[in-house]
Formats: C-alpha cells, structure tokens, sequence
C-alpha cells in the first residue's frame, strides 16, 4: 500500500466487516500514519480520518469555498466543478498549508449503505484532486443522506455535495 486512498480504502473495508458501536483505530503504513474513529448512531455512521503528524496546526480562518455538487449517483468530480473549486480556493488566497476538512453528503436516494459508500467517495474524490494540486486534507467524513439541504425530491441535487471547510 503505497497510497493513503489504499490505507483508507483498506481500513474501512475491514472496520465496516466487524459489528462495532465504537472504536478507535490508528493505522501506520509507510510515511502515513491515521487515527478513525468510527462512530455509530440511528441516522448515520461517520468515519473521522485525519493524519497524525507533528505538524503545526494553522489557526482556522473563515475561506470562501464553494460547495461542489455531483450527479446522481456519481463520485467522479467534473472538470467544471474541479475549476470552480481551484478558483475558489486561489481567490481566497488559502495557503497550501491550511488543513482542509472534506465532508461527503448523498441524497435519499438508494439505500442507506449506498448513500454512505458514495458520500464517501465523492469526499475521497476531492480529497485526491486537492492533494494532487498541493493542498493539505486532514479529514475526512462521509455523512451519508444524514444531513439534507432539502427534502424537495426537485430539489435533491443540492443534497448530492461535497463540502470543504478550514479545520
């Protein structure tokens, strides 16, 4: 595993596999090291995945990000949606450095498990496209249909996000 999606991927796989109502879990592979916690309740489950360094952290500052959207039943982040967000991001004048926390949301639509599967790769999916254009994530969520904008069925396409905030 030479990845931290590969960590991430594999960590979950194998959290999701045992009846857990809470646990923490700390993974080290290669220069990665990640504290989960995994946290259960009635409305969702939320996976907490955040690297654990020496670094120090940044002061939290109010960024202007944009909530980027996705298509039913997609995680592939759009190449408009992907330049909105580097606009964003370079309008604000963020640094590099600023440890960013990604949430992924879902519609009602499907299942409960698939909508907590695609709120966390569409998280995953953004956290990738940062990173490869130098930004630091620090957390990951995935909170599933769990926290709607709206109940309208016309409406639904604002519950299918991804939003980035400074921790």
């Amino acid at each position: 595993m030479k990845n931290k999606l590969q960590i991430i991927i594999f960590a979950m796989t194998a959290i999701l596999s045992l009846p857990v109502v809470s646990k923490t879990m700390e993974i080290r592979q290669e220069k990665y090291e990640f504290k989960m916690d995994i946290t259960r309740n009635v409305s969702c489950i939320t996976f907490v995945i955040r690297e654990i360094s020496g670094r120090n952290s940044v002061p939290a500052q109010n960024y202007p990000l944009p909530t980027i959207h996705f298509e039913l039943g997609s995680a592939v982040l759009s190449s408009m949606a992907a330049q909105k967000l580097l606009v964003s991001i370079r309008d604000s004048e963020m640094g590099h450095d600023t440890p960013l926390v990604i949430t992924g949301h879902s519609c009602e639509l499907g299942s409960e498990e698939y909508n907590f599967a695609l709120s966390l790769q569409r998280a995953v999916a953004v956290d990738t496209f940062l990173e490869k254009h130098g930004f630091t994530v620090t957390t990951l969520k995935a909170e599933g249909e769990a926290d709607p904008l709206t109940t309208n069925p016309q409406e639904f396409f604002k519950n299918r996000r991804v939003e980035i905030t400074p921790q």
